[in-house]
C-alpha cells in the first residue's frame, strides 16, 4: 500500500518537539471538599507523577467517588451527563442496538472523537456503529455503561485535544476512569421508580479490597442491575388499522439486565518495581421494538399475527478487557510496559417477528448474527528528568505503541436474511401458495425478517489492521511561574498510511491568584474498523413509509460503481486559551477553544432511484430477484464527507462556605459550543453532495445537541448528613427526522435533590428525587406528522435527558 504522509502537520510537529515539554491538567470540579486534597493529583495528559490541577496547562474535570455515589444515576454515562457539563448523552429510542449503547459525546463532537482510558490505558470501542438518524450517526464510540460505577474511584476528564499523547480518537478530549484500589469493602442496594409507576430499577453491588501477601492488593467489584421498561409512546390506532388505541411503539427505555465483575490488582516487587493488572467482564441484555406492521400489510401473514405485529428485537452485549503491566526503575528512568486486550460482542435476535417470503410457515424468532470489535495494545513508556538549566528539571518521555484492531460480522440464521419460497404476498395469495408468481410491485413479499434483517454469509467478515506509534513529549518550568509542555507523535496504519501530529501548551502564573493557560495541537482519528467493514440490510423509514436499505462497505465493488473510495483519516487542529483564578475558598476557570476537523466520516443519506441516470443504471444492474439489491429501495455508505468548525467555552466555578454547623460547597458550570459544517466534499462524482449529507444530517451535527449546558449545585455537608441540590440546564436542540420539517425543542431545566445519612460509621442510607418538577421535552406537534400519529409524542432523535420524568430512588450501603 502506498503511504500518504501528512506533510501539513510536519512543520508544526518538528517545532513542538524542539520546544522541550508536555502535559495537560486542570481545574477541579469535586462534589465534596472531603476528597479535594486527594484528587488534586491528576494522571491524564501528563507523564509525570506529581502534576496537580493547579499548575497544569489544560482543563480537567475531576469527578469524585462521593459525587458518583450521590448522583442517583443508574449507569456511568448517565452519571457523567449529570456531573460533567461538556459531556452529552442522548436518549435514543427505536434505534436497534443504540438503545443498549447510547451515543455519548464530549464538546458536542462525535462519540468516536473522544478517547476513553481505564487507569490511563486505552479502552476498546463498541462493536455497534450508529446508522439511525440520531446524534452520533455514523460513529461507534465506547460503551461507558459497561464500566460499573461501583468499581470507579474517580474520573478525570481532559477537555483538550490529546492525540499527540494518546493517538487516534482524542480530538475532543480524554475520559480517564480510575479504578478503586483501596482496602476494605462496601455492599449496597438501590431501588428506583418513576412517578408514572414504570421504569423500576433494582440494583445491588459490592466492592472489596484486600491485601495479597505483604506487598500486594486486589480490589474486586460486582454489580447487577435490572431496569424495567419505561414507555412514553402515545396510544395510536396506526391510521385506523386497529379498533382501540394502544401503545404500539417503545418510546423511552427498554427493559435491560446487566451484570459486571471487575478487578484491580497491584504487587510490589523489590523496592522500585510493580506488577499490575486490571479488567472486567460485563454482560447486558435488553429488548427494543420496531415499527408496527398492521394485519393487512403485505409484510405480515394474519395466520401468524391476526392483529399485526410490532417486531421485537432482542440484543445481548458481552464486553471484556484485561490489562497486564510492569513498572520499574532503571537508573533515572521510570519504565512502564503493558499489554491491554479487550472485546465487545453484540448479538441480535428476532424475538417476535416473521419473514413474509416464508409465508404463514415462517418462524417467528431467530438469531440475526453478531458484531465483534476487538483491540490489543502493547505499550512501552519511559520517563526521566534532566537538568537543562531551567527552574526545574525537564521531564522527558519516550514511548512506542503497537495496536491490533479487529472487526468481525457473524452471519445469522438463514430465515433472517433469505428470500423464502413464497413470492406473492397475502393480499393476492391468501393461502401462501409458493407456486403463485404472477404478482408485481407491493404485492411481492420482502425477504428477511421484519424489524431487523439478519446478516447473511455474504456479509460476514473477520478482519484486522495493525498500527504502530512512536512518541516523544516533555515538560519543564522555564521559571517558577512559567510551565511549557510539548509533544510529537508518529503513527502508521497498514490501511490508510502515516501521520505526524503535535501539541504545544503552556501555563503562566501572573499573580498568586491569577494564571493563564493555552494550547495548540494537531490531531487525527483513524477510520473506525466498524465504519470500514460494516454492512447490513435493514428496514428504515423513507418519507413515512417502510423501505429496505442496504449499507455498502466502502471497499466493495458496489461502492466503487457509485464512485466511492476507501476511507481515510480525519484530521484536526485545536486551539484553546484559559484563565484560572483562585482566592481563598473560591476558584474559577474560563476556557475558550476552537476545533477544526477535516474529512469527517459520515453515514450517507439515502441513495435511491430518480437522482440521476447513473444511479438508476446502478439499481437496474443489481435489483433482480436474489441479487444484491433485490427488494431494496435505498443504499447508504460510510464516507469522508465534511469539514467542521467548533467554537466553544467552558466556565467552571466553585466556592466553599465554612459555617459553624456545616460546610456548603457551591458549584456553577457553563458550557457553550457552536459547530458549523464548513464544507461538503465527498469522493463520489456520481452521488451529489446534497444526497450524501442532507439537511437532516447537518442538523444532527450542528444543532441536535444542546449548544448551551449549565449546572448549579449546592452541597450541605453536616456531621452525619449531606444534602445536595442540583439544577441542570439543557439548551434548545433542533432536528429533522426521516423527512419531517426542521423542529426546535425548547430549553429545559431539571432539578435533582439527593441526601445521605451516615446512620453509623458503617451504615449509610441515601436517596433522592430526580427531575423534581417532572420535566419533559416539548411535544413534537404538527411538524412531527405522520410520526405523531404513530406514537412519537416527544420527537425522536434529540433527547439530551431521559424521558422518564420524575424519578425516586433509595439506596443503602454497608462498609466494612
Amino acid at each position: 500500500m502506498k503511504k500518504r504522509f501528512n506533510y501539513s502537520t510536519l512543520a508544526l510537529s518538528i517545532g513542538l518537539s524542539l520546544a522541550s515539554t508536555t502535559a495537560f491538567a486542570a481545574e477541579e470540579t469535586p462534589a465534596s471538599a472531603k476528597n479535594a486534597d486527594i484528587e488534586r493529583i491528576v494522571s491524564v495528559g501528563t507523564r509525570i507523577s506529581n502534576r496537580t490541577v493547579a499548575d497544569s496547562p489544560s482543563p480537567i474535570d475531576i469527578i469524585s467517588s462521593d459525587a458518583i455515589k450521590n448522583s442517583g444515576a443508574t449507569s456511568t454515562p448517565d452519571m457523567l451527563r449529570k456531573l460533567a457539563p461538556s459531556f452529552n448523552m442522548n436518549n435514543t429510542t427505536t434505534s436497534d442496538g443504540q438503545d443498549l449503547m447510547r451515543p455519548a459525546t464530549l464538546r458536542s463532537l462525535g462519540p468516536d472523537q473522544v478517547l476513553v482510558l481505564i487507569n490511563g490505558k486505552r479502552r476498546h470501542q463498541q462493536a455497534v456503529v450508529a446508522v439511525q438518524e440520531n446524534v452520533g450517526r455514523g460513529s461507534a464510540g465506547t460503551d461507558l455503561s459497561s464500566i460499573p460505577m461501583t468499581a470507579i474511584s474517580h474520573i478525570e476528564i481532559l477537555r483538550d485535544g490529546a492525540a499527540a499523547q494518546y493517538g487516534s480518537d482524542a480530538i475532543a478530549g480524554v475520559i480517564n476512569i480510575v479504578l478503586k484500589s483501596d482496602l476494605g469493602g462496601t455492599v449496597w442496594a438501590q431501588y428506583g421508580q418513576t412517578s408514572e409507576g414504570d421504569g423500576e430499577s433494582t440494583e445491588f453491588g459490592g466492592n472489596y479490597g484486600f491485601a495479597v501477601g505483604d506487598k500486594g492488593t486486589l480490589n474486586l467489584t460486582f454489580e447487577y442491575a435490572d431496569n424495567g421498561e419505561m414507555n412514553r409512546a402515545s396510544p395510536t390506532t396506526w391510521f385506523d388499522s386497529i379498533a382501540e388505541p394502544r401503545q404500539l411503539l417503545l418510546v423511552g427505555e427498554a427493559e435491560t439486565e446487566m451484570s459486571s465483575l471487575w478487578a484491580n490488582f497491584s504487587y510490589e516487587i523489590g523496592e522500585s518495581s510493580e506488577l499490575y493488572a486490571f479488567g472486567g467482564f460485563t454482560k447486558k441484555e435488553g429488548e427494543s421494538l420496531g415499527f408496527y406492521r398492521p394485519a393487512d400489510d403485505n409484510r405480515v401473514w394474519t395466520e401468524l399475527f391476526p392483529e399485526g405485529v410490532t417486531p421485537k428485537l432482542g440484543s445481548k452485549s458481552e464486553d471484556y478487557s484485561v490489562a497486564v503491566g510492569f513498572k520499574t526503575q532503571i537508573e533515572n528512568w521510570d519504565i512502564d510496559a503493558s499489554v491491554v486486550t479487550g472485546e465487545n460482542k453484540f448479538e441480535f435476535s428476532n424475538v417476535e417477528s416473521l419473514n413474509a417470503s416464508y409465508g404463514p410457515n415462517s418462524p417467528t424468532s431467530a438469531y440475526d448474527g453478531a458484531l465483534v470489535y476487538s483491540q490489543t495494545t502493547f505499550n512501552l513508556d519511559a520517563v526521566t528528568s534532566v537538568d537543562l538549566g531551567f527552574y526545574n528539571e525537564t521531564s522527558l518521555a519516550f514511548g512506542a505503541e503497537f495496536r491490533i484492531d479487529g472487526f468481525a460480522q457473524e452471519a445469522g440464521d438463514e430465515v433472517t436474511y433469505a428470500r423464502g419460497p413464497v413470492y406473492c404476498a397475502e393480499s393476492v395469495n391468501p393461502t401462501g401458495d409458493p407456486a403463485m408468481v404472477n404478482c408485481t410491485g407491493g404485492d411481492i413479499t420482502t425477504p428477511g425478517m421484519q424489524g431487523f434483517q439478519g446478516y447473511s454469509p455474504a456479509m460476514a467478515i473477520d478482519t484486522d489492521r495493525n498500527s504502530y506509534a512512536l512518541y516523544f513529549d516533555s515538560e519543564t518550568s522555564i521559571t517558577e511561574d512559567w510551565l511549557v509542555a510539548a509533544a510529537v507523535r508518529y503513527e502508521d496504519y497498514d490501511d490508510f498510511g502515516s501521520t505526524v501530529i503535535g501539541k504545544l501548551s503552556t501555563h503562566l502564573s501572573l499573580t498568586e491568584n491569577l494564571a493563564i493557560r493555552a494550547s495548540a495541537s494537531t490531531g487525527y482519528r483513524a477510520p473506525g474498523m466498524q465504519q470500514a467493514n460494516f454492512t447490513q440490510r435493514s428496514i428504515s423509514l423513507d418519507n413515512g413509509e417502510l423501505a429496505d436499505l442496504v449499507t455498502l462497505r466502502p471497499s466493495e465493488t458496489l461502492a466503487g460503481e457509485l464512485g466511492f473510495t476507501d476511507l481515510k483519516e480525519e484530521s484536526s487542529a485545536s486551539f484553546s486559551l484559559g484563565i484560572i483564578y483562585n482566592i481563598g475558598n473560591y476558584s474559577s476557570t474560563l476556557d475558550v477553544y476552537q476545533i477544526n476537523i477535516d474529512d469527517r466520516i459520515v453515514y450517507s443519506g439515502n441513495i435511491t432511484r430518480g437522482i440521476n441516470a447513473d444511479i438508476d443504471a446502478f439499481f437496474d444492474r443489481h435489483s433482480a430477484p436474489d441479487q444484491a439489491l433485490d427488494g431494496v429501495k435505498n443504499v447508504s455508505i460510510f464516507t469522508n464527507a465534511i469539514d467542521s468548525e467548533t467554537f466553544g467555552l467552558d466556565w467552571v466555578n466553585q466556592y466553599t462556605q465554612e459555617l459553624s454547623a456545616m460546610n456548603i460547597v457551591y458549584e456553577f458550570s457553563y458550557h457553550h459550543n457552536n459547530t458549523d459544517v464548513s464544507a461538503i466534499n465527498t469522493s463520489s462524482s456520481i452521488v451529489p453532495n446534497e444526497v450524501i449529507f442532507d439537511n437532516a444530517q447537518r442538523l444532527l451535527v450542528e444543532k441536535a445537541q444542546p449548544q448551551d449546558r449549565a449546572s448549579l449545585s449546592a452541597m450541605f455537608d453536616m456531621d452525619d448528613w449531606s444534602v445536595t441540590g442540583r439544577m441542570t440546564y439543557y439548551g434548545e436542540v433542533s432536528s429533522a427526522s426521516y423527512g419531517t420539517p426542521e423542529n426546535t425543542w425548547g430549553a429545559k431545566s431539571l432539578f435533582d435533590v439527593t441526601a445521605q445519612w451516615n446512620v453509623t460509621d458503617n451504615i449509610n442510607i441515601s436517596g433522592g428525587i430526580l427531575n423534581l418538577t417532572d420535566e419533559y421535552p416539548d411535544e413534537w406537534g404538527t411538524n412531527g406528522t405522520p410520526f405523531t400519529d404513530l406514537g412519537f409524542k416527544y420527537g425522536w432523535t434529540s433527547f439530551p435527558f431521559s424521558l422518564a420524568g420524575r424519578e425516586y430512588y433509595v439506596r443503602a450501603s454497608y462498609s466494612f
